[in-house]
């Protein structure tokens, strides 16, 4: 029966079997020794075949098939083997990949019967989109994609899915991530910075600015101390940041975070204005403080661009954007090298540059340049 299979494998310190029907539930049981493995396996595939072990499930529900997969993950934590730290990375991109909408519907809330091969196309573009909406990084975009490959390719060998509408899919074939072109234009910028950015909120004013002058993490930007803001050489040294979901400051995300990045002229006129009107304004003292002097929480700074991109009347974008801005800035109108650009960005390494950014490249490098070129995408050439 080509659908049956039943595996053996060794375990740290006893034998596993795991035999399986497709559209049945799977069996499994540990044993000390090889041998009691092989005759116990021998026993589930008598009863598979003969249809004495376990009744045929029938799920209709992606929900319900994304529970029985994460089910049966959790019992190969249990039997080590999966790790936690792996079974905690699939639920949650498990969860996410979810609640992608779909023909205006959760894909959770869809039947079994979209995974067809008439819907690959539209489907698998539809979830490519809903990942790379996400904002998160390149590494963990492939990751979502990894485990909703290994969620589909569970569905079929259960029978509940005719096909893997994921498989021989990547995150290169989606033009948005592979040119990973900047998600937002000199123009859109120009109308944050004209329209959105009151000056009677001169902090929010600042934050967006300061993203967008520098490419600077969101973490690091929380983490900024006004000593570490060069008024008069118009330099800003990014020296620790603000570690995930947390209110500590500690160091920033890579060795090479420690940095100094030019600026231009505005953004550090912008700087002397807030440091005025800031109650929070000694060396040590956080610029981008909260009401009682700690780091803002990151949901605030979620709230905030928002409202910009609200007032701006424009489509709304990520903190994670402006970086990428930045970095696009730098690269296609500057034509930096990648040593020069990696140390701007804080990146591990120059080749981990070129990956993210490569295809802005063209040619030369100046720290005056740098400056220019942000401002010339924020403020028109001001």
């Amino acid at each position: 029966m080509k659908d049956l299979k039943v595996r053996l494998w060794k375990s740290r310190n006893y034998w596993v079997i795991d035999a399986r029907r497709v559209g049945y539930s799977h069996a499994f049981g540990n044993y000390e020794t090889k041998q009691e493995a092989i005759e116990e396996a021998g026993i589930l595939k008598a009863k598979f075949l003969t249809g004495s072990l376990i009744e045929r499930i029938e799920i209709s529900k992606v929900d319900e098939a994304a529970a029985r997969f994460m089910k049966y993950q959790y019992e190969r934590v249990m039997d080590d083997s999966t790790s936690p730290s792996f079974y905690s990375d699939l639920v949650k991109s498990i969860e996410f990949v979810l609640s992608i909408s779909i023909d205006g519907k959760l894909l959770k809330r869809h039947e079994m019967n979209i995974m067809t091969q008439q819907n690959k196309d539209e489907l698998s573009d539809a979830l490519l989109k809903g990942i790379q909406a996400e904002g998160k990084s390149r590494a963990t975009a492939e990751k979502r994609i990894k485990f909703l490959k290994m969620f589909f390719n569970y569905c079929v060998r259960k029978g509940w899915a005719a096909i893997n509408v994921m498989d021989k899919v990547s995150l290169g074939m989606s033009k948005e991530v592979s040119d990973r072109a900047p998600r937002i234009q000199p123009t859109t910028i120009q109308k944050i910075v004209s329209k959105g950015l009151p000056a009677e909120n001169q902090l929010d004013r600042c934050m967006v600015i300061v993203s967008l002058a520098t490419g600077i993490r969101q973490g690091e930007l929380r983490a900024l101390k006004w000593s570490s803001i060069d008024f008069d050489n118009h330099m800003i040294k990014v020296e620790g940041a603000v570690k995930h979901g947390t209110q500590i400051i500690g160091a920033p995300k890579t060795k090479r975070g420690r940095r100094s990045i030019p600026v231009d002229a505005k953004t550090i006129s912008e700087l002397k204005v807030l440091k005025l009107q800031s109650k929070y304004s000694k060396d040590d003292d956080l610029v981008f403080a909260s009401s009682n002097g700690t780091p803002k929480m990151q949901k605030v700074l979620d709230k905030v661009i928002k409202r910009v991109c609200q007032e701006a009347g424009v489509d709304r974008i990520l903190w994670g954007d402006m970086r990428h801005f930045y970095a696009s800035v730098q690269l296609s109108s500057l034509g930096e090298d990648w040593s020069t650009v990696a140390a701007l960005m804080g990146h591990s390494t120059p080749n981990f540059t070129y990956k993210q950014y490569g295809h802005y490249v063209q040619n030369d490098k100046k720290q005056e340049k740098t400056r220019a070129a942000a401002a010339e995408a924020m403020y028109g050439g001001v």
